[in-house]
């Protein structure tokens, strides 16, 4: 299964990772920095006082597999 993992900073400078499922794994740089940009900028997620998602970093696809050894389900 592979994620498409959003990296933000916080209003803190913290690192915040905004990680997303079922995605469409062919997205370009311009399109995937858009969309950051634009969650940054709806400041629709604040804990606390701090906006989690205040400034965009960077973006990735991650991709985990699994190998099952055995099962006794």
């Amino acid at each position: 299964m592979k994620q498409l993992c959003l990296e933000f900073k916080n209003s803190d400078a913290k690192s915040r990772v905004l990680r997303l499922n079922n995605i469409d794994d062919n997205l370009d740089a311009e399109t995937v920095r858009s969309a950051m940009t634009k969650i940054a900028a709806a400041n629709m997620f604040i804990k606390k006082g701090i906006e989690l998602y205040k400034e965009p970093v960077g973006a990735k696809y991650v991709e985990r597999i699994e190998t099952p050894i055995f099962s006794d389900k």
